[in-house]
């Protein structure tokens, strides 16, 4: 889009959309919108039951999650995500690993770039973002 281009509403039905799955097993997503020049993005991610975040890590952006569905766990702390839980992770702060005690659906929001570098829980960079 252009400086001269009008803006536009942008309606999506997200049971349209397919659940792309990532190189970590168990989780898959749905891109809901992305800025190319930020980096920022909105995202369902889903975990299957069993699934998880394997180890440490933090994010280069804040972190936003609101929980749809299920039950997901940061394992070293007991914080702990149910439907209608609203959780917020601070640009660098370590956290994880966690699991998904049941399938769990997130809305997903970065305001910037999701990693620093690709972790190594992800085999390919396009996973990382």
């Amino acid at each position: 889009m252009t400086v001269d281009e009008p803006l536009r509403e942008i309606l999506l039905q997200t049971d349209d959309l397919e659940w792309v799955e990532k190189s970590l097993a168990g989780l898959s997503h749905k891109m809901l919108w992305r800025d190319p020049e930020t980096e920022a993005s909105i995202a369902l991610v889903r975990f299957e039951k069993g699934s998880g975040i394997p180890s440490e890590h933090k994010h280069a952006s804040n972190q936003f999650m609101f929980c749809l569905s299920g039950r997901y766990v940061y394992l070293p702390t007991g914080t702990t995500l149910t439907k209608g839980s609203f959780y917020w992770n601070p640009k660098g702060v370590v956290h994880g690993p966690t699991r998904a005690e049941e399938t769990s659906v997130l809305l997903e929001v970065y305001d910037g770039p999701h990693y620093p570098e690709r972790p190594d829980f992800y085999d390919n960079d396009e996973d990382a973002r």
